[in-house]
């Protein structure tokens, strides 16, 4: 009877380390393997938020470039209508794709830039692979700034990123990539806190250790080592920081970290009312142009 017990004992306890795996490796899975928007519903959704704007008017070039370890990254060019020195790379955010920053070209196409838009790794038209949400994501991005450089010669580069991409956008500054600025729209701090914050939300906080060995084992990463704040330790490149005051997503305390982090010219600018990513909708496309213009008329870029 008592081999019985234990027997049964053992199969409860395996059972339990069965189900408890599986549910770790669905919480990592939901971050590094997310099902993510097709090109289609993007469009429909930006179409349906009147944030389309202009966009079918303005000339295209669509290209792949080589990102980290030669991961092929769907790009397209948005020429400005006026010819132009001035470029901007646009990275979306998570589970979107490049038609996501659509919502941005307007406004940079008002003030001469040509819009660089494309999908971050397993977005869009891109292959599948993980997630990291900016650890790999940054090291695409510094590719792509070097391909910017060799495709259009002499040029002004800027970067502007929304949530995932402005976290990555942040992150590529520590690999020191020759830009001139950076617009980060409601960017995480480090990628673990803003996590911890979630789970703690949803009682299940103390699965977060388990969840990052999860992500090293499965995934390869670190989720402590996606973190804004720690790449911009001695950075000097300029940075405009914008974060909804309502964004309950992301709260707007990491933009201030992000901005305590930088050594260089920052600004902060929360908008009322606004939810996560919702400021260029809140604002409208001018008013949020007026602050990207303003931030780069301080910081003398012409």
């Amino acid at each position: 009877m008592k081999k019985i017990i234990i027997a049964i004992a053992i199969i409860l306890v395996l059972i339990v380390i069965g189900w408890y795996c599986r549910f770790i490796l669905g919480l990592a899975s939901q971050i590094a393997a997310p099902e993510v928007s097709t090109l289609d519903k993007e469009i429909s959704w930006e179409k349906e938020q009147g944030l389309w704007g202009n966009y079918d008017s303005y000339e295209k070039e669509e290209y792949i470039v080589k990102g980290y370890k030669d991961y092929e990254l769907h790009v397209t060019l948005v020429k400005n209508p006026v010819e132009s020195d001035k470029y901007v790379i646009i990275s979306h955010g998570f589970k979107a794709n490049r038609y996501g920053a659509v919502k941005y070209v307007d406004a940079y196409m008002n003030l001469g830039f040509n819009c660089i838009i494309y999908d971050l790794r397993d977005h869009g038209e891109n292959a599948k692979t993980a997630v990291s949400l900016g650890q790999f994501e940054s090291a695409d991005l510094e590719k792509l700034i070097e391909d910017s450089y060799n495709r259009y010669g002499n040029i002004k580069l800027g970067l502007h990123g929304e949530s995932m991409g402005a976290a990555t956008s942040l992150m590529v500054l520590a690999k020191k990539p020759k830009v001139d600025f950076v617009v980060a729209d409601c960017g995480f701090s480090n990628l673990y806190d803003l996590l911890h914050a979630a789970y703690d939300v949803a009682k299940v906080g103390a699965v977060l250790p388990s969840v990052n060995i999860a992500m090293k084992l499965r995934y390869g990463y670190d989720l402590k080592k996606t973190s804004p704040k720690d790449a911009l330790v001695g950075n000097e490149v300029p940075v405009c920081f914008i974060h909804g005051e309502a964004d309950t997503f992301i709260l707007p305390e990491n933009s201030e970290v992000n901005k305590a982090a930088t050594a260089g010219y920052s600004e902060l600018h929360l908008v009322p009312d606004a939810a996560h990513a919702r400021s260029r909708e809140v604002l409208g496309e001018a008013e949020y142009r007026g602050i990207i213009s303003d931030f780069l008329n301080n910081i003398d870029f012409k």
